[in-house]
């Protein structure tokens, strides 16, 4: 594994030559059957055979031939082959149990292991049950001792980062964009507004950056405050929490550099995953999730719950990122706990800032709803006009985006004949996930997907969204299998594993990075060229962060131009897909 996180073709190929010398190819279905959950492997399976349209004498064939088995465990799984508590503990145990007495006598001896002496196949259980944590010293042990590569035993340590991070001032950051000292100024004004004017949002397309404009205000009220009031920093996840984080230390890593030469620390503390509530006369700043925040104030019995009261009696302003979910109820509650009265008439005290692209919601109700809550104030950039994204496109911040539209022959998708699509979409004015699915599971749909991302050239930096995990899992597995450096991240990777995939594509090293539901937010690697919308949505929010991936221009460190090629379905609904209102994002069409 000579990329962090990343598998070789070395690797890859070793894994496969082990796993058909040890197992059977009954072994590796039994593996790939514990894979199983609501028939995803199947699915998954189901989709790569369809898409590859190989040739077969009689009835189609519906399993990949038993030689393909192995290959197809590795590219489904990658450095995750022999982690967790089904598939992997499954695989565990079939190697262990055909292995030789030697090797099995020495995995089953090894230290503070659990032992057993009845027979091989209670001690192959007894290795396999034993606790897998990657990286560490025992799964070393296993990979070793059955000659698989060293990649196989995951990624060591831990899969969160240090809870509180200390920054000192040390390297120059470049100077905010006039536009972006402008909005600067704005949201410094609502921070030092008097209750009942003292909230709004500031909004900048994605890729122009906002974050970085948000912080550099904050520093500057934090700067102004004779006490030490708490910035709480609110985002969706832990991408974007981290984002949070690393912007704050830059900035204030600058401050050294500035005329202030600031030399005092500034304590950033992370509120995610597992960590605890810091303690606040010792915080300067938290960064959390609002899952986090919310489980917390609902557990009476947690010791987080009493330990965030104390953060709420010395806070000074709260920052909400994606701002336009904040009428969720989740919101409510916390900020209710904290005692941030966010109704539209309330005259709290304690500033808000709202931080999104897209200042609105899917509905016009919504969207008047939103500006209440944050007194009707939205920061934007009168020099940046009516089309600040064609301003910024001009000026080489954003790239120059160029529309694709990617047809195929499959039948339409009717939407009508399933009554909880129906009423799903009248609910929520978007596909339902069983919908989505369907359009997932198309055999032609995949087959010109899989066909045109082909086509984009290996070292062009690629983001696909997906429409279900096992559409995104299924075009790595793909894309490997046509000798494309490719990967996925879905909701289920574990976190030490996404960090090092979003590392290694930010390097180059992974060409495609395919995903569902995850790099929609938090998600920044500059240099994307090309992003494939592979499923449909009626939501402008969502396909608005999706293009957004790759809206970065060179004067921010991104590229000049990046292709969006979208899937022009043939859907049967009453609506217009999302891609037919962004005409005013496309340079140009191709063909």
């Amino acid at each position: 594994m000579d990329s962090f996180g990343q598998l070789t073709e070395e690797d890859r190929s070793r894994a496969v030559e082990v796993l058909n010398n040890r197992l059977t190819p009954g072994d590796l279905r039994e593996v790939l059957d514990k894979e199983k959950k609501n028939n995803r492997t199947a699915t998954v399976e189901s989709i790569v055979l369809e898409a590859e349209r190989r040739p077969t004498r009689g009835r189609p064939r519906t399993h990949l031939p038993d030689e393909e088995l192995a290959q197809f465990l590795v590219d489904l799984r990658g450095i995750s082959l022999l982690e967790g508590k089904d598939a992997g503990r499954e695989l565990r145990f079939r190697l262990a149990r055909r292995a030789s007495d030697d090797e099995l006598d020495q995995l089953h001896g090894y230290e503070h292991g659990q032992k057993s002496r009845r027979g091989r196949k209670a001690q192959a259980e007894a290795v396999a049950r034993r606790p897998w944590h990657s990286g560490k010293s025992w799964p070393r042990y296993f990979v070793r001792t059955l000659g698989l590569p060293l990649a196989f035993s995951g990624l060591p340590g831990s899969e969160k980062e240090p809870e509180n991070l200390e920054v000192a001032p040390f390297v120059p950051l470049s100077p905010l964009e006039a536009f972006q000292e402008e909005l600067r100024k704005q949201a410094l004004d609502v921070l030092s507004s008097p209750a009942g004017t003292n909230r709004g949002i500031l909004s900048l397309p994605t890729g122009a950056g906002k974050t970085r404009t948000a912080v550099e205000s904050l520093v500057s009220w934090k700067l102004s405050q004779k006490d030490c009031p708490i910035i709480l920093w609110i985002a969706q996840s832990e991408e974007l929490c981290e984002q949070a984080v690393q912007s704050f230390r830059e900035v204030w890593i600058d401050l050294g550099h500035r005329p202030e030469r600031i030399r005092s620390n500034l304590t950033i503390a992370r509120f995610w995953g597992s960590s605890s509530v810091p303690a606040p006369e010792e915080t300067d700043v938290i960064v959390a999730s609002i899952q986090k925040l919310h489980a917390t104030v609902r557990d009476e019995t947690s010791e987080n719950r009493s330990a965030l009261t104390s953060v709420g009696e010395q806070l000074g302003v709260v920052v909400v990122d994606e701002a336009h979910r904040i009428d969720a109820p989740s919101y409510s509650d916390v900020l209710g706990f904290l005692g941030v009265d966010i109704s539209p008439s309330s005259r709290s005290t304690v500033p808000l800032l709202g931080l999104t692209a897209t200042p609105y919601r899917s509905d016009d109700e919504g969207s008047r709803r939103l500006a209440r809550m944050f007194h009707g104030r939205l920061l934007r950039s009168e020099p940046l006009g009516n089309d600040p994204i064609s301003t910024l496109r001009s000026r080489g911040v954003l790239s120059n985006a160029e529309h694709e539209l990617l047809r195929h022959d499959a039948p339409e998708f009717v939407m009508d004949r399933n009554r909880k699509f129906v009423e799903h979409f009248e609910q929520f004015n978007e596909f339902h996930s069983g919908f989505l699915q369907e359009i997932g599971e198309s055999e032609k749909r995949n087959r010109a997907l899989f066909e045109r991302i082909k086509q984009i050239p290996e070292n062009s930096p690629t983001l696909f969204f997906g429409c279900t995990v096992e559409h995104a899992e299924a075009m790595s597995v793909l894309l490997r299998r046509a000798g494309r450096t490719a990967e996925v991240i879905t909701g289920q990777t574990r976190s030490a594993t996404r960090r090092a995939l979003i590392e290694e594509f930010r390097a180059g090293n992974i060409s495609v990075l395919c995903n569902y539901g995850v790099l929609t937010t938090g998600f920044d690697a500059p240099r994307v060229e090309t992003v494939v919308i592979g499923r449909p949505t009626l939501s402008r929010v969502l396909y608005e962060q999706m293009i957004g991936r790759g809206m970065r221009g060179p004067r921010f460190g991104g590229t000049r131009t990046c292709t969006v090629i979208d899937v022009q379905d043939n859907i049967r609904f009453r609506g217009e897909l999302a891609y037919n209102r962004y005409a005013q994002y496309w340079s140009r069409e191709r063909g």
